[in-house]
């Protein structure tokens, strides 16, 4: 999908991050020193609208996620603790 097609489709984020690859590529191929500097600045500011755009990333693996669940499950199990006492 275009630049233009993204804009228009009105997802902000999704048309953040073109414009970021966009000017990321104008970069590489920029060669006034003039231009570079203004297409890093703007660079710079759309990055900073992505971070605080996007959702935060989770961090962690399989096992951290097998931790929080097993951790939940025994703070729900604290929760019924009086039941378990009365058994036995």
């Amino acid at each position: 999908m275009s630049l233009r097609q993204t804009a228009a489709s009105g997802d902000r984020l999704a048309t953040l991050e073109q414009l970021r690859d966009h000017l990321a590529a104008a970069i590489e191929g920029c060669e006034s020193m003039r231009d570079l500097a203004a297409l890093a600045g703007r660079l710079q500011s759309v990055l900073a609208e992505i971070a605080e755009l996007a959702p935060p990333r989770q961090v962690g693996d399989a096992v951290d996620e097998i931790a929080q669940r097993r951790a939940a499950r025994r703070a729900g199990a604290a929760k019924g603790a009086p039941r378990a006492a009365r058994t036995g």
